[in-house]
C-alpha cells in the first residue's frame, strides 16, 4: 500500500472513532445522575494510571486530508506532550484556560455517579493524580504554589468511578489533535472585567502578568461550547430528572421552625387560606379539551396550514354550551385551553360535538369540541399538608387547584397570564396610544398550607384612536406634517402597530376588522396588477392603490404618500395593503412591551402606600368572587377565607459599616456617607468633560455626531470596547436638580469604577469569617424584549475579588434568545477563581452563588446544569475542594407584607407605611420543607415595598437559617452606588447591572448579527481591564 493510501486509511479510522465517541457522549449526557457528592478520590496505582478513557468531543466534520495532516503533525510532538491530562470528576469537556506554551490537554469522559447533600455526610473530593512533566525552569515556582493546595494539570486520564477502558493509539491521536486545535485560539473575554493574562500549567496557577492586549487567553472549545447545538438541545430535562433533582434540595433542620435572630413582630400578608370542606373530593379527573373550527368540507389547499389558536373567551363559550347540553348539573374547572378537571368522573364517555358561535361582527361560525379522559390527579396530600411532611407527590395538584379557583373569574374578566383586568380607564392616559387598566392577580401558592395569593395589577391597554392620530402623537407633529421618512424611521411606531387589531372602514361603504402584520414600505402610489373578468376572459391592468380606491370604492385617499398597513397575504404571495388613514386602532388591547415613558407613568399611577394597597387587594378579592363559584362550592367543596393571613415575622439587626475614617450607623435602611477610601495606585490621566446637551451653533456634521452620541449605548460602546476609556454619563435632567446627595452618589460610583472601596462591614457575617475565605457570586440572564428579534440573551456573572465583599469582577456571555441557563458557566467560574486567587493570595474555601431570574420550575435545571458546572470548575482549579452553596433570588412574585397598624411600633415609614427594614418571614407562607424566606431589606422610596424571595437549593457548608439570612441581609448593604440598603444582595445587583451594560453595548453596535453569535462573542471585547467595576 502506498503512503498516500495509508494516510487515507488512518484518517478514515480516526473519523469513525470521533463519530462513535460523539454518539456515546450524547447518551451519557442525558443521564439524570450527573452530580456527585464527593470530589476527592484516593490515589490510584501507577499501573491503573496507564488505562485511559476517552472524553466527549463535539462532532466536528473535517475532510480526510485534514485529519491526515493533523496526524502527521501529531507524530512530531515531543513525547511529553502526548501525555494525557485528567479533567476531574465533573468535567465532560475540556474548557481550561490555555496558552501557546502549555501542554495540550485531552478530554476524558466522566463517570456519571449519583450525588447527595451534605446531610448524608459525603464531602466533595477530587481524584489525586501525578504531576505533569514541565520544563525544569518552572519547577521552583510550581512547587511553591503547589504547596498552597492547588491542583496541577494532570497526566493520567482515569475516571474516578466506573469501568476503565482501553483506548487505541488512533483514538489518542484523534484526541490529541482536538486538544492541539484548542490551543490555536487566543480569545479576548475582557467582558470578564479583569484583563491580566492567566497562564495555566504546572501547579495550576502561574503569576498573572499584565497583558498588552488586556485579554484573557481562552481555549477555542471553551468559548464556542455555548453555540453548539449539542449543548443547546440538552437544556431539556426529563420529568424523572426534574423530580430527582427537585427532591435533592436541602431541607430545614427543624421543619416547624425558622430562624431565631431578630425582634419578633406580626404582619399581614396578601395570602388567603384555602379551607377544605368535609365533602372535599380528593380525586380530580383530568380531561383533554380540543376545540377547533368545524369544516364540513375539507379544503385541500389549506389542509397543511397550521391552525391558529382560538381566543380563551371563545373556547370558554363553547365549553359552557357543551356543559349545559351534556352535563348540566356538573361544574368542571376549565383553563380556557386544553385542560378541564372535575370531581370524579363526568357522566359522559369520550365525546365530540359541534356548536355555533356568533362573533363581535355578527357572523356565525361553527366549532367542534372533543373531550377525552386523560388521568386522575390525587389531591388528598394537599389537604393533609403540614410542615416537614411534603411527601413525593404529583406537583400537578397545585396547578389543578389553581385552575379550580381561577375558573369563575377568568370567565368574567379579561385575562392576561394570571392577572385579571376589569377597569380600563381612558381618563388615565399613559401616552403613545395607551390608557391605564386596573385589575387583580390571583394564584395558588404552596406554603405550610395552601393559599390563594391575591394582589392588584396594572397594565397599559390601547385606546380607540385613528392610526394617523397615533403616529402624529408619537412624532409630536400635526397630521398634515407627517412624512413618509419620519414614519419609517421611528421604530417605536413599527413595533407598536405590529400585531394590533384595527378597524378598516370606508365611509358609507364597508367596515371590517384586521390584524396588522407589519407597517409596509409601500405607499398608496405603488402600482400593482388588477385583474377583472368580463365573463369570457380575464383582463389585467396596471394601476395604483390610490386609483383603485377611487375607481372601485369612490374614495379619494388624502395622504397617498404615507406607508400602508400589511394585514394579510394571498395564496400567490401578494400582500393585502390598507391605507393608514382608513384604519382605527381597536380599544382594550393589551400591549406586551411599553416604552420607558409609559412604564414610568404606570409605576407613578400604581404606586400607593402600604395601607392603600392592602385596601385595594381586599377590594380585588371581593371583585373576583371566588367563593361564589359553583366550581368551588358545588363541584369540589372548597372555600377561601376572606381575611389576609396574619403571620409571624422578625426584624433583623442591621450591620455596622466602616468607612476610611469612621463608622456609619444604619437606620431605616440608610446611613450618612463618611469620607471613603479613595482609589489608590491610579495612573496620571486626563479628565475630559463633554457636554452634548446643547449644541445650537455647531455645523451639521457635529450636530449629527452629537445626536449619535446621545444614547448611552453608543457612548459606552465607543469608550469601553473601541478605546478603553472609563466614562461616567450624567443626564442633563439630573444636573438640573443637582443636590449634595446626588453629587455624593456620583462620586461613589466613580470611586468604585476606579477600584476604590467605599465602605466595608465593621463586623463580618458569620459566613464570611477569616477561617473560611468565601467567593461571593451573583448571576443573572437578561432576555431581549419580544419585539427585539435580532438581540441575544446576555448572561452576566459577578464574583467578589477581595475579602471585603465590596469589589467584584464581571464576566459577560452572549447566548441564544430565551436561553435561561448560563451555558459557559464552568469557564466563567474557573476564571473568577483565578482572579480571586490573584487578588487575595489564597484559595476560597466556600462559594456562595446567588442566582437571579429563574422560576420555581427551573430550580432542578439550575442544579443540573449550573451547580454541576461550578463543581467542574472547582475540580479543575484545586484538589482541596471548595464548598458550594446556592440561593435562588426571586423578585417577580406578588407577595406583600403589611404592618399591623400605622403606629411607630409597627412601621418606621411615615410616608408609605411599609414594614420595618429588615423584616423577614420564613414560616407559614414559605415552602413546607425547604430553606425559604421573604426579606424586606430596603426602605421603599415610592409605594409598597416588595420583599425579595430566597430559596436555598444547595448547602454544602451546612449553613443554618440564621446564617443564610444574616449573610443575605448584610450583602444588601454593600452596594457601591448609594448609601442605602438595596432590595437584593450586591453580587446579584452587579450581575444585573453588567447584563444591562452588555445590552447597551449591543444596541450601540449597529453591525450586530444574531445569526453569527459565535463571531459576535469573539468580537465582544471590553477593554476595561484596569477598571473591573466599569459597569457600576
Amino acid at each position: 500500500m502506498t503512503k498516500k493510501g495509508k494516510k487515507k486509511k488512518q484518517a478514515a479510522a480516526a473519523a469513525d472513532v470521533a463519530a462513535a465517541s460523539t454518539s456515546q457522549d450524547e447518551k451519557k449526557e442525558t443521564s439524570g445522575q450527573a452530580l456527585s457528592g464527593s470530589s476527592q478520590q484516593k490515589s490510584k496505582g501507577p499501573q491503573q494510571q496507564q488505562k485511559v478513557t476517552k472524553c466527549p468531543q463535539p462532532l466536528i466534520l473535517r475532510s480526510k486530508q485534514e485529519v491526515a495532516r493533523g496526524l502527521q503533525k501529531q507524530q512530531s510532538l515531543p513525547q511529553q506532550q502526548q501525555q494525557l491530562q485528567l479533567q476531574g470528576v465533573w468535567a465532560s469537556r475540556q474548557q481550561a484556560l490555555q496558552t501557546s506554551h502549555q501542554v495540550p490537554q485531552v478530554q476524558q469522559q466522566t463517570a456519571q455517579v449519583p450525588w447527595h447533600q451534605p446531610q448524608q455526610a459525603q464531602v466533595l473530593q477530587t481524584a489525586w493524580v501525578s504531576r505533569q512533566q514541565v520544563p525544569q525552569s518552572q519547577l521552583p515556582q510550581q512547587q511553591q504554589q503547589g504547596a498552597q493546595g492547588f491542583q496541577q494539570p494532570q497526566q493520567v486520564p482515569q475516571t474516578a468511578w466506573g469501568p476503565r477502558q482501553q483506548v487505541s493509539q488512533t483514538q489518542l491521536s484523534q484526541q490529541q489533535q482536538g486538544a492541539q486545535r484548542q490551543q490555536k485560539a487566543s480569545i479576548d473575554i475582557s467582558g470578564a472585567g479583569d484583563h491580566r493574562q492567566v497562564l495555566t500549567g504546572g501547579s495550576g496557577i502561574h503569576q498573572q502578568q499584565p497583558s498588552t492586549s488586556r485579554s484573557l487567553d481562552v481555549s477555542e472549545l471553551g468559548m464556542t461550547d455555548p453555540f453548539r447545538s449539542q449543548i443547546t438541545e440538552k437544556s431539556k430535562m426529563t420529568s424523572a430528572q426534574l423530580t430527582s433533582y427537585y427532591n435533592m434540595i436541602p431541607k430545614r433542620t427543624n421543619p416547624a421552625k425558622g430562624g431565631s435572630v431578630g425582634v419578633p413582630v406580626r404582619v399581614w400578608t396578601n395570602m388567603f387560606k384555602i379551607i377544605f370542606d368535609d365533602k372535599f373530593v380528593t380525586n380530580a379527573v383530568h380531561y383533554d379539551i380540543d376545540i377547533k373550527a368545524y369544516k364540513e368540507k375539507e379544503d385541500k389547499k389549506k389542509a397543511n396550514e397550521k391552525e391558529l389558536d382560538l381566543p380563551k373567551s371563545l373556547c370558554r363559550s363553547i365549553f359552557e354550551k357543551c356543559r349545559n347540553k351534556h352535563f348540566k348539573t356538573r361544574y368542571p374547572a376549565y383553563d380556557g385551553k386544553k385542560n378541564a378537571y372535575s370531581a370524579n368522573d363526568l357522566p359522559i364517555d369520550d365525546m365530540a360535538d359541534v356548536f355555533e358561535h356568533e362573533n363581535q361582527e355578527g357572523r356565525k361560525n361553527k366549532y367542534q369540541i372533543v373531550i377525552r379522559k386523560v388521568a386522575t390527579v390525587d389531591l388528598s396530600w394537599i389537604k393533609n399538608l403540614k410542615p416537614g411532611r411534603l411527601e413525593e407527590r404529583d406537583q400537578t395538584s397545585v396547578q389543578v387547584l389553581d385552575i379550580i379557583m381561577r375558573h369563575a373569574s377568568e370567565s368574567q374578566f379579561m385575562t392576561i397570564g394570571k392577572s385579571l383586568y376589569w377597569d380600563i380607564n381612558e381618563e388615565e392616559p399613559l401616552g403613545g396610544g395607551l390608557a391605564l387598566a386596573r385589575g387583580g392577580f390571583m394564584s395558588g401558592v404552596l406554603g405550610w398550607s395552601l393559599y390563594l395569593n391575591v394582589d392588584v395589577s396594572h397594565k397599559g391597554f390601547t385606546t380607540k384612536q385613528r392610526v394617523l392620530e397615533y403616529i402624529a402623537e408619537v412624532l409630536r407633529v400635526r397630521e398634515d406634517n407627517i412624512t413618509y421618512d419620519d414614519v419609517m424611521r421611528e421604530s417605536k411606531i413599527q413595533s407598536f402597530l405590529r400585531g394590533l387589531k384595527v378597524t378598516y372602514e370606508i365611509p358609507n361603504v364597508s367596515r371590517r376588522t384586521h390584524r396588522i402584520i407589519k407597517l409596509s414600505r409601500y405607499d398608496c402610489n405603488t402600482e400593482f396588477k388588477q385583474e377583472s373578468s368580463d365573463g369570457t376572459r380575464t383582463i389585467s391592468k396596471t394601476t395604483t392603490i390610490k386609483k383603485y380606491f377611487w375607481e372601485s370604492k369612490r374614495y379619494n385617499i388624502r395622504r397617498p404618500d404615507l406607508p400602508t398597513l400589511h394585514v394579510s397575504t394571498k395564496s400567490d404571495g401578494s400582500e393585502i395593503l390598507l391605507p393608514i388613514e382608513l384604519c382605527t386602532i381597536m380599544p382594550n388591547q393589551p400591549i406586551r412591551k411599553q416604552d420607558e415613558e409609559q412604564t414610568t407613568n404606570v409605576i407613578r399611577k400604581a404606586a400607593t402606600d402600604a395601607f392603600t394597597r392592602k385596601k385595594r387587594i381586599e377590594e380585588a378579592f371581593s371583585k373576583i368572587q371566588v367563593n361564589e363559584s359553583p366550581v368551588m362550592s358545588r363541584e369540589f367543596h372548597l372555600s377561601v377565607r376572606p381575611e389576609m393571613e396574619d403571620v409571624q415575622a422578625r426584624v433583623l439587626p442591621s450591620p455596622e459599616l466602616r468607612y476610611g475614617r469612621g463608622k456609619a450607623q444604619v437606620k431605616r435602611g440608610t446611613w450618612n456617607i463618611q469620607p471613603f477610601n479613595e482609589a489608590k495606585h491610579l495612573k496620571k490621566s486626563t479628565w475630559t468633560i463633554v457636554n452634548l446637551s446643547e449644541m445650537p451653533n455647531l455645523e451639521p456634521t457635529m450636530q449629527e455626531f452629537a445626536k449619535m452620541l446621545q444614547t448611552t449605548g453608543k457612548v459606552k460602546k465607543i469608550t469601553e470596547m473601541d478605546v478603553g476609556v472609563l466614562t461616567q454619563c450624567i443626564k442633563l435632567q439630573t444636573l438640573k436638580r443637582v443636590q449634595v446627595s446626588i453629587v455624593r452618589n456620583i462620586l461613589q460610583k466613580i470611586n468604585s469604577k476606579l477600584n476604590g472601596v467605599n465602605h466595608i462591614f465593621d463586623r463580618m457575617p458569620a459566613c464570611l469569617n477569616e477561617k473560611y475565605p468565601c467567593m461571593l457570586v451573583g448571576a443573572d440572564v437578561t432576555h431581549p424584549s419580544p419585539d427585539s428579534k435580532d438581540s441575544p440573551s446576555i448572561a452576566a456573572v459577578a464574583a467578589s475579588r477581595d475579602k471585603s465583599a465590596f469589589r467584584y469582577n464581571v464576566a459577560l456571555r452572549l447566548q441564544q434568545p430565551k436561553e435561561e441557563m448560563i451555558l459557559d458557566l464552568e469557564e466563567i467560574i474557573l476564571t473568577q477563581l483565578r482572579v480571586y486567587m490573584q487578588e487575595t493570595k489564597c484559595c476560597p474555601k466556600r462559594i456562595v452563588y446567588y442566582r437571579d431570574g429563574v422560576s420555581e420550575g427551573q430550580l432542578p435545571q439550575v442544579m443540573y446544569y449550573e451547580i454541576r458546572a461550578i463543581k467542574k470548575a472547582v475540580t479543575r482549579f484545586t484538589r482541596s475542594g471548595i464548598e458550594i452553596n446556592c440561593l435562588v433570588v426571586q423578585k417577580r412574585h406578588h407577595v406583600r407584607l403589611f404592618p399591623k397598624s400605622k403606629d411607630i411600633r409597627d412601621t418606621e415609614d411615615t410616608r408609605n407605611y411599609n414594614v420595618k427594614v429588615g423584616t423577614i418571614v420564613d414560616t407559614t407562607i414559605t415552602h413546607p420543607e425547604h430553606i425559604d424566606f421573604y426579606l424586606v431589606s430596603h426602605a421603599s422610596i415610592q409605594g409598597t415595598a416588595r420583599p425579595t424571595k430566597y430559596r436555598c437549593i444547595f448547602n454544602e457548608s451546612n449553613f443554618t437559617e440564621d446564617q443564610i439570612e444574616e449573610l443575605t441581609y448584610y450583602l444588601c448593604h454593600i452596594y457601591g452606588r448609594c448609601a442605602r440598603a438595596v432590595s437584593y444582595p450586591a453580587p446579584t445587583y452587579y450581575a444585573h447591572l453588567a447584563a444591562y451594560r452588555g445590552r447597551a453595548l449591543i444596541q450601540g453596535n449597529g453591525d450586530f448579527r444574531l445569526s453569527d453569535l459565535e463571531r459576535e462573542q469573539r468580537n465582544f471585547i471590553i477593554r476595561m481591564g484596569e477598571s473591573p467595576m466599569f459597569f457600576v
